[in-house]
């Protein structure tokens, strides 16, 4: 019997050798944000806010901060980062290597919100508002009707004061 080539093929038969780097990825993922979580405990709210676990390999724990200070104060604190790994889990850890990215930050900052999230404190005075509608009265009509509901602002907080 000759082979359909239009039969659905298996993930294992199209990506080879890639599953398997696949499971890797994301077991190598789930080590480091477990070290991640650890690394908060050691540092604190404040510090952990300032840097990640950039990698670990062969024992040693790479931590990227995002600056050069912070960098220096890390490495005063490697004793006490690698004592408290060590009492949580991971024994094998024998080296804390602190390297300073500034790019970093861009990846620990929280998202800062859009412009259409934030709330306008401005408001309209009543001139502006006169000087809106004279202005509308000599517009062509299509501009003349923007320029009549622009106005019509400062009247809606004139009346929320």
């Amino acid at each position: 019997m000759a082979k359909n080539r239009y039969d659905p093929k298996s993930i294992d038969e199209l990506m080879g050798k890639w599953s398997n780097k696949i499971t890797r990825f994301g077991a190598k993922t789930d080590s480091l944000q477990v070290l991640q979580a650890e690394l908060d405990k050691a540092l604190g709210p404040i510090l952990s806010k300032k840097c990640r676990v950039a990698n670990y390999r062969d024992g040693t724990l790479v931590i990227e901060a995002v600056s050069a200070t912070l960098a220096t104060r890390l490495n005063y604190l490697k004793l006490d980062i690698l004592s408290h790994l060590r009492q949580n889990g991971f024994a094998e850890c024998g080296q804390v290597k602190v390297t300073s990215n500034p790019d970093a930050q861009l990846r620990l900052s929280e998202p800062k919100p859009s412009f259409k999230t934030q709330k306008s404190c401005r408001t309209m005075s009543e001139s502006t508002a006169e000087q809106l509608t004279e202005l509308a009265a000599h517009a062509p009509p299509s501009l003349q009707a923007k320029l009549l509901k622009l106005a019509t602002h400062a009247a809606k907080n004139k009346k929320k004061k």
